[in-house]
């Protein structure tokens, strides 16, 4: 289900859409999740506000949970990435991953290099979270490190991984 309406200035969007939700449930018996895109002037920011919404839903209850409201800014990271055209963030990803993507056998380097990522830099975090030794940590950055050529130190470059790593997610989601 898919509502767009003029913006009230005087009424909260959050409380206005989650009780739409609510309502909407309760008609058909189910939890559901809404997503919400922001305020948007005319036709073409009612399209994008559309978009905003249906991202909201594929990747909100990922993050948040199912049957609830989700506002595409509570996307976090994954608002900047799903703002880039999807030809784009499969390029950057492409361009930063594809030299671990190309073997399916560095599948534990894509996994290894996200908790690297989500753990602050930190192999002793990655080997507690992924049941790996230390040293298999340590072999497996090295390994990243030498396909891609990238210095792990580099907090741009962190960010950049980052940003590939969402956006490949991000896509996998919204295809799904």
């Amino acid at each position: 289900m898919t509502v767009v309406r003029e913006h009230d200035a005087g009424a909260d969007p959050r409380v206005e859409a989650e009780k739409l939700r609510q309502l909407v449930g309760e008609a058909v018996g189910d939890d559901i999740t809404a997503g919400v895109g922001g305020p948007k002037n005319g036709t073409a920011g009612a399209h994008f506000a559309l978009i905003q919404s249906e991202h909201a839903v594929a990747l909100g209850p990922g993050l948040h949970g199912h049957g609830r409201t989700i506002h595409f800014d509570e996307l976090g990271a994954f608002c900047f990435v799903l703002n880039q055209p999807a030809r784009d963030v499969e390029l950057f990803a492409q361009r930063l991953l594809g030299p671990l993507l190309e073997d399916p056998k560095n599948e534990d380097l894509i996994d290894t290099l996200e908790s690297y990522l989500r753990n602050n830099g930190s192999p002793n975090a990655v080997a507690r979270q992924m049941f790996l030794h230390r040293n298999t940590v340590r072999h497996r950055l090295r390994r990243i490190t030498a396909l891609t050529g990238a210095d792990l130190e580099d907090a741009d470059t962190r960010l950049a991984f980052q940003l590939a790593i969402l956006g490949r997610r991000a896509l996998a989601q919204l295809a799904s």
